[in-house]
């Protein structure tokens, strides 16, 4: 009796150990939303995570080439975020953003900065994993920390326009040193993780060296970590931009077969 009475006690503990790590399991999984490569407005995303390049574009088209174009006016500064000045156009082309658009799907943006997205269920909040791979122009890695100096940057300096667009976010935290969280002072909204993705990062460790002020015009050429880097200014003239060769981004699916010309020239009229 003794025998039947220790293995029915052992099959027991068994059975509610069993029943304890599925229970953890499942709390676990509830909790930790699956990385996506992708957010939609509506539906799913057309690209699948393996995607090789943009429907649109020829990922074998050729490099080289100047792209001339006009514009009707004039600039003073090299700033485009803040109120102050006028800007130059093409001067936001040295930048990245957290997510990149698709333009043959309605409101689908995929990871470039970010090589991830978790967001939950009641889109209560959004993490943004960073690539690890993500650069500036000077080499030095772009890290949580840029995303978070800049949000709080464009917020308290930026245009009106920004403290309007991110009013809904409670919270920016760096989690580590390639993980960015944003909070949101409301659940339930499925375009705010959309427009914080849209923002673009700026390199903390430029704007906060050597006495610069980001509120302040500028026509000294900043650095970022786009496709191409600011060449030339004439102030009033014209703007050139020479496409990056070590572009830290160039093979990415989001990006093959795009910003093929190796100079890009905004004159002025």
């Amino acid at each position: 009796m003794s025998i039947t009475v220790k293995a029915i006690s052992s099959v027991s503990r068994r059975f509610w150990l069993s029943a304890f790590f599925v229970l953890i399991a499942g709390i676990s999984s509830a909790e930790t939303p699956a990385a996506l490569h992708a957010l939609a407005l509506h539906g799913e995303p057309k690209y699948p995570a393996d995607f090789k390049h943009l429907d649109y574009v020829n990922p074998d088209a050729p490099k080289g080439g100047n792209l001339s174009m006009g514009v009707v006016g004039s600039f003073d500064s090299l700033n485009p975020f803040i109120i102050r000045g006028l800007p130059a156009a093409g001067a936001s082309m040295i930048y990245e953003t957290l997510l990149e658009k698709s333009l043959d799907e309605p409101l689908t943006s995929y990871g470039h900065l970010a090589e991830s997205i978790v967001l939950p269920e009641d889109r209560a909040w959004v993490q943004f994993n960073l690539r690890k791979e993500a650069k500036w122009h000077d080499g030095k890695p772009l890290t949580a920390e840029d995303v978070i100096w800049t949000f709080k940057t464009l917020m308290k300096d930026g245009m009106p326009f920004y403290r309007s667009y991110y009013s809904q976010v409670e919270k920016a935290e760096a989690l580590d040193a390639n993980t960015v969280k944003f909070t949101f002072k409301k659940a339930g909204n499925r375009e705010l993780p959309l427009i914080v993705g849209d923002m673009p990062v700026l390199p903390k460790h430029y704007w906060t060296a050597r006495g610069r002020d980001f509120s302040k015009t500028t026509l000294t050429p900043p650095i970022g970590s786009g496709p191409y880097k600011i060449k030339s200014v004439e102030a009033g003239r014209r703007l050139v931009l020479e496409r990056d060769k070590n572009w830290w981004a160039k093979e990415l699916p989001i990006n093959r077969g795009r910003y093929k010309f190796d100079t890009l020239t905004f004159d002025y009229y």
